[in-house]
């Protein structure tokens, strides 16, 4: 599928992005951008990244307005959805990318991070999407970024919020059919993580048939190839970004 059908597909759309200003969140920023979609771009803290992301794109021709929120406000995020329906007059597209991350046992974990992994990868989810379809046409989207950490049981809350988010996303593709589909991406580790060492990234690739781990580009690539007509039987479902990594493997002689 070549770039004309998604330029098609996204061309004059509005799209909002949660948490667009920079890593993954600003990779899927431009190229909904470099497809024709008018952006809006959702930030918290990151204003300066957000308004120079925007400045730039500006001068390239995109039509393009930050919204700053705290997706952990339930207040806030009704406002944001309300917010740019206002100033664009609709919204076609929304992406929720927004995911903070904690990676404490369980044991040690404190309420407060678990409330806070929860509130902004789930709740701030729950509440786009119900805030949004309310707002949407017919043939809107939305698309949810989750993580194969949802497979996992060793990634503290992080996991069970993304896995939330799987389960969120399966239940309101079925409500919101046929006028509004709805998709999920889990991309496994991103290669471009200037957090993780070698430790975490040498194993992963190793294990994965493909032998590299998943780009910003890439998640960001499907992000837009699911605005397409093509994609249109798969909603409701979780593609998985992880280069054969979770495939089973049956040992020899097992």
């Amino acid at each position: 599928m070549g770039d004309e059908s998604i330029r098609h597909a996204l061309a004059g759309r509005t799209v909002l992005i949660t948490g667009g200003a920079r890593t993954l969140g600003a990779a899927i920023v431009r190229q909904m951008a470099a497809a024709g979609a008018r952006i809006a771009l959702h930030y918290h803290t990151a204003a300066g990244a957000a308004h120079t992301l925007a400045d730039e794109l500006r001068h390239a021709g995109v039509d393009i307005a930050c919204f700053p929120a705290d997706l952990t406000d339930a207040a806030a995020t009704c406002a944001l959805i309300d917010a740019v329906t206002q100033h664009f007059g609709t919204l076609d597209v929304l992406v929720n990318n927004v995911g903070p991350y904690v990676d404490t046992p369980f044991r040690d974990l404190a309420l407060d991070d678990f409330d806070r992994v929860m509130a902004g990868n789930l709740r701030a989810t729950f509440v786009l999407t119900q805030a949004a379809a309310r707002q949407m046409p017919a043939g809107a989207i939305v698309i949810n970024i989750a993580a194969t950490d949802h497979r996992h049981r060793s990634h503290s809350v992080y996991g069970l919020a993304k896995a939330g988010v799987i389960h969120l996303g399966e239940a309101f593709a079925r409500e919101l059919a046929p006028a509004i589909r709805v998709y999920t991406i889990a991309p496994d580790l991103l290669a471009e993580n200037e957090a993780m060492d070698a430790t975490i990234s040498a194993p992963a690739i190793a294990a994965t048939p493909m032998g590299r781990l998943v780009r910003r580009d890439e998640v960001a690539a499907l992000v837009c190839l699911v605005c397409t007509p093509a994609f249109i039987m798969a909603t409701g479902h979780t593609i998985t970004l992880d280069g054969g990594r979770s495939i089973p493997i049956i040992a020899s002689g097992g």
